[in-house]
């Protein structure tokens, strides 16, 4: 999902970056989603807008502020979310230890809740994009490996299926909310073919932070598109 920076967000930005030569980022430890018209009925929105909550972080500063999943994030410091990559900007600008407020919606309930951002990098699941591991287990919440002849008869998958199994499917991460499971053959990420495990790792190690990653995917015997939406989160 593309989206621009207002420029009243990203002057200090650039200012800080001349001044420090580094930007801090703070975040919240959440997986968000957007609001459609579909699913706002199922969080008592009625307004088709805002960011919904599919993950707290354990320890992160969304679960001390006592975030939960479902909760739809309505506004940041008084100003309107309107989507999940909306929110994402607003909450990254800002530097971490800063003090916000949301204000959402809990089961059709508005409240209030302030949180203490932390730094991004502080939680586990932020890994460079040198790392495999944080790029396919941590990072998107799946583990892969190759297709081998003994695991293609276990699957029954035909044999000019080309692709990676998945072993391992985290609870809470994009994965599992893709509707992933051990099993599942990845056949191609971003529209382009993939061989193997490390084709895999390769490009979801491309798709930039902030960015959703389309997966094909066959399982029980039909192909299928999984979107995985970004773990980067708020």
């Amino acid at each position: 999902m593309g989206f621009a920076i207002p420029s009243q967000i990203a002057k200090p930005t650039v200012e800080t970056l001349i001044r420090d030569g580094k930007v801090s980022h703070g975040r919240i430890g959440i997986g968000v989603a957007d609001v459609t018209p579909e699913n706002a009925k199922f969080f008592d929105e009625s307004n088709p807008s805002g960011a919904v909550i599919t993950q707290v972080e354990t320890d992160s500063a969304g679960a001390k502020a006592g975030l939960q999943i479902g909760d739809v994030i309505t506004a940041v410091n008084g100003e309107k979310v309107n989507d999940a990559a909306e929110l994402q900007v607003m909450v990254s600008q800002q530097q971490p230890n800063t003090k916000i407020t949301l204000e959402l919606l809990r089961n059709g309930k508005s409240m209030n809740v302030p949180v203490t951002l932390e730094a991004m990098g502080k939680n586990p699941n932020d890994h460079s994009a040198s790392d495999d591991e944080g790029q396919g287990k941590m990072r998107w919440g799946i583990g892969i490996e190759d297709l081998t002849p003994d695991l293609r008869n276990q699957l029954q998958a035909p044999a000019d299926l080309r692709g990676a199994v998945i072993d391992q499917v985290q609870p809470g991460t994009s994965a599992d909310n893709a509707g992933l499971q051990q099993g599942d053959i990845i056949l191609e990420v971003n529209r382009h073919k993939v061989q193997n495990a490390e084709d895999v790792k390769e490009a979801l190690s491309k798709v930039a932070k902030g960015e959703d990653a389309l997966l094909l995917v066959w399982s029980n015997g039909g192909n299928s598109f999984r979107v995985l939406h970004s773990p980067d989160g708020a």
